[in-house]
């Protein structure tokens, strides 16, 4: 089955650009990816753009909250801690694969698995 890994942080980024540049990679002229700071942190090799989810609120709030209209909420969002309090998440979900979640300067919540079926 798949994962998702969630990533969350408390007034790290001041808009939802700014999480954005955190999480997006650039490109060269030659359209080669320079990754992004977040993919450095978690060792994202590959990054498959649409499965990545970004949320950001200009105001804290529970994380469940904050993720409930992310993909597939209703299969693992249920197993997220409710007393972590959260005003801006990244969702990873397969086929993206960090290989070192727990890497990161942000605050790895753990990976939940889902069904697309």
């Amino acid at each position: 089955m798949p994962t998702v890994h969630v990533f969350s942080s408390l007034g790290r980024f001041g808009s939802f650009e700014a999480i954005r540049s955190f999480v997006d990679p650039k490109y060269t002229e030659d359209g080669d990816v320079v990754p992004s700071p977040f993919m450095s942190e978690v060792q994202l090799c590959s990054f498959a753009p649409a499965c990545v989810e970004v949320v950001w609120v200009p105001r804290a709030c529970p994380l469940p909250e904050l993720l409930r209209e992310v993909s597939y909420a209703s299969q693992w969002l249920v197993h997220v801690d409710t007393s972590l309090i959260a005003s801006e998440a990244i969702c990873v979900f397969a086929p993206n694969e960090p290989e070192r979640p727990a890497g990161t300067s942000l605050h790895y919540c753990g990976g939940y698995v889902y069904d697309t079926r």
